[in-house]
């Protein structure tokens, strides 16, 4: 799950809102401090907000924003009041990673459109919600619209995401709109993520078991100081015990993201390593349709009798150069001198390399030549269901080459 610290800014100040109404309160900490601390403590994404835009005050807090672009190394989305191309356009020159959009969702889908059509998983709609009704203009509007009856619409115009964030959530202890968001989570085949539903540590444990929810929005609980980053990066990290099918996000459908070729260095004459190796491109095919995976053992027109080596390594070094990542099978290759030729080809290609391994008893092992090679390693549980943990790592994949893309 992805933990995303999120930055309101109204008149140029910090502040967490409380009500429809404009309560709000104001932080002493400025905005761009507070961006400086989370990407300090941990943070993969961030998620800014600016308040003013999205009520259409006079007040204009782009600078501060684009000053906390410029000093961001990890992607940032933007929110607030953005309605026309032109303003989308401008925030992904200045350096936004997505443009958040909300009021335009509901009002101008021909906007959604071009934009993700120019910005192929760059754009995401934020849905807010009271008493199970969709609100725009800054939480000002009621519309007659259910956020179901919309998502189905939203999701075919080539959006990267959906936030949900139910105003609600100010009341009572925000089960209700927990329940909603899993409610639009069954309409979708692309990443949601929930605002405002985690109050404590505990509430990220529990989002991290609820149905196709990608990542959360968290801004007051951490300004709070109610638990830290670092705690709820801890907690949204940990590993499913006995992950079911059926709980497991399917991602996106063609088209949202742009398609991201992998190869697979996993290299292994055992035929159960290859039985492996083909139902992991099937896990990751099925729950990722914008990530094409080639093994190049089982892919490629290699004929021993009538290729020299030097051909045959030629075909390995193509089908690399071709390939955008490298997804590298840690477990029972470091004594694999092909798979340690491939991952230093990647290496000095410049390619990104993930690596996949078992952690064992919490510990993990980073010696090896071949993990040292690669960029970030995601650790997995090997437990009695293995599609189960096929899917694990499929989706934890997903996210990681998400964040990816962003810094890309």
């Amino acid at each position: 799950m992805i933990i995303l610290p999120e930055i309101q800014i109204l008149e140029g100040r910090l502040v967490t809102r409380s009500t429809t109404l404009g309560g709000h309160t104001v932080h002493q900490q400025s905005p761009q401090q507070a961006a400086r601390d989370f990407e300090a403590n941990g943070a993969e994404w961030m998620h800014v907000v600016d308040v003013d835009a999205a009520l259409r005050t006079e007040v204009d807090n782009s600078a501060i924003i684009r000053e906390i672009l410029d000093n961001a190394s990890i992607p940032v989305q933007v929110a607030g009041g953005i309605r026309t191309l032109n303003q989308i356009i401008e925030w992904f020159e200045v350096g936004a990673a997505r443009v958040v959009l909300g009021t335009a969702a509901i009002t101008n889908q021909p906007l959604i459109q071009e934009a993700s059509s120019r910005y192929p998983g760059g754009i995401v709609v934020n849905l807010a919600t009271k008493n199970d009704r969709v609100v725009i203009n800054g939480w000002q509007t009621e519309t007659a619209y259910h956020p179901t009856e919309l998502v189905g619409d939203l999701q075919l115009t080539g959006i990267a995401g959906i936030i949900h964030t139910d105003i609600n959530r100010f009341e009572g202890d925000g089960s209700e709109s927990l329940a909603l968001s899993v409610e639009i989570s069954k309409q979708l085949s692309i990443p949601l993520f929930t605002s405002g539903t985690v109050h404590r540590l505990d509430d990220i444990a529990r989002l991290r078991y609820l149905p196709n929810i990608l990542g959360v929005i968290v801004g007051r609980s951490l300004i709070k100081k109610v638990f830290t980053l670092e705690e709820a990066l801890a907690v949204a990290a940990q590993q499913e015990t006995s992950p079911e099918p059926e709980t497991l996000m399917p991602v996106v459908t063609s088209g949202i993201y742009k398609g991201i070729k992998a190869y697979l260095a996993a290299y292994s004459l055992s035929q159960a390593a290859r039985w492996w190796n083909t139902a992991l491109r099937e896990a990751i095919s099925a729950n990722n349709p914008y990530l094409e995976i080639a093994i190049p053992q089982e892919d490629l027109q290699i004929d021993p009798q009538t290729m020299s080596p030097r051909e045959i390594q030629a075909s390995y070094e193509k089908q690399l150069n071709d390939s955008d990542i490298v997804v590298a099978v840690l477990d029972g290759i470091d004594n694999e001198a092909w798979a340690g030729f491939e991952c230093g080809y990647a290496r000095a290609s410049g390619k990104y390399i993930f690596g996949l391994k078992t952690a064992t008893d919490g510990a993990v092992d980073q010696d090896s030549r071949i993990a040292a090679m690669c960029d970030e390693i995601i650790y997995y549980e090997a437990g009695e269901n293995a599609q189960g943990t096929l899917d694990v790592i499929a989706q934890e994949l997903a996210s990681r080459v998400l964040i990816y893309q962003a810094r890309d």
